[in-house]
């Protein structure tokens, strides 16, 4: 199976903290800024002197590592996660993060798997975790398990032009390329830019054609 994992887009998300003094939230502002331009080494060295300032905020140290990671630092980001779960064991954004960089950054996949359901026994809503669980499922070949994943993750969050370009892409590999054009026009309908929803609607429809016109199609599909 070809799979083209964007590290930015599973672990760029950003938020707003809430004022916590001058000195800590102008270096935090500055990593912020660096990290939208994609100056992720500056991104990273304005994090750690915001550490230095607040050591115990696990925003802090999730966003140093999702930097890092965006960098293919996988060992220090996931020691940075690690910090923060040190610091809140119920944090389930750095578990989420942590299990990120295991499946996508270093294809330890059945690590991965195992805190993907650490985060949904606690949290069964938690889309993200299902999303990441379907797409480490996918890279081990286990598409029955992976497409149970995504189709959870479009029931949970039925705009979710992620989970409904990674269920395709399962159907792909199942050859039901019907059902997978219908869901990434699914994808494009709520994120009209998805490139990898474009692609793959594109071989889905070549792959109808080829079905068609000579038998079975070996066309692949990417999971974002």
């Amino acid at each position: 199976m070809k799979l083209i994992i964007t590290i930015i887009a599973a672990l760029a998300a950003m938020l707003i903290l809430p004022a916590m003094g001058e000195t800590v939230q102008f270096w935090y502002d500055q990593a912020n800024s660096y990290y939208i331009t994609g100056d992720f080494e500056n991104a990273v060295a304005s994090y750690d002197k915001a550490i230095e300032l607040k050591p115990n905020s696990t925003v802090f140290w999730n966003y140093k590592g999702r930097a890092l990671a965006n960098l293919g630092r996988f060992d220090e980001a996931i020691s940075c996660f690690d910090k923060s779960i040190a610091i809140n064991s119920s944090d389930l954004e750095a578990l989420n993060l942590k299990a990120t960089a295991l499946s996508l950054g270093q294809k330890k996949y059945s690590e991965a798997i195992v805190l993907f359901d650490v985060i949904l026994e606690s949290n069964p809503s938690y889309v993200d975790a299902w999303i990441g669980k379907g797409m480490a499922l996918g890279n081990e070949g286990e598409l029955t398990g992976a497409l149970q994943c995504f189709e959870k993750a479009t029931i949970i969050s039925p705009q979710s032009p992620s989970a409904w370009n990674n269920k395709g892409a399962i159907l792909m590999e199942q050859e039901k390329y019907q059902m997978a054009l219908d869901c990434f026009n699914k994808a494009l309908l709520f994120d009209p830019t998805n490139e990898a929803a474009m692609k793959n609607r594109e071989n889905a429809l070549q792959a109808m054609n080829q079905v068609v016109s000579s038998g079975p199609s070996q066309s692949t599909a990417t999971m974002d």
